[in-house]
C-alpha cells in the first residue's frame, strides 16, 4: 500500500482540491483567519487546468472571496 499524500501546497493539488469543493476553502480560508469577518463564498477565476499547463513550474490560481458584508479579498497560496 502507498502511503504518499499529495503536497497540498502544489498548485494543481490544491486547485483540484478546492477547485472542486469550495465549502472546504471556505472552512480553511475561516480557519486560518479566526478574528476577521467570515468568508460566506469563494470564486476560483480560473478553475480549468490546460495540460499544457502541468509541464510548466507553476499554476496560477486565482481565488475571489467575500465576506458577508460584501468586502472582497484576493487569496493567494
Amino acid at each position: 500500500m502507498n502511503t504518499t499524500l499529495l503536497d497540498p501546497t502544489n498548485d494543481y493539488v490544491f486547485k483540484r482540491l478546492f477547485g472542486e469543493t469550495p465549502e472546504l476553502l471556505v472552512a480553511l480560508i475561516n480557519d486560518l483567519r479566526p478574528d476577521l469577518p467570515a468568508i460566506t463564498a469563494v470564486d476560483i477565476t480560473n478553475p480549468n487546468i490546460e495540460s499544457s499547463e502541468l509541464s510548466g513550474k507553476y499554476i496560477i490560481l486565482d481565488v475571489l472571496a467575500r465576506d458577508n458584508s460584501g468586502h472582497c479579498y484576493n487569496v493567494e497560496i
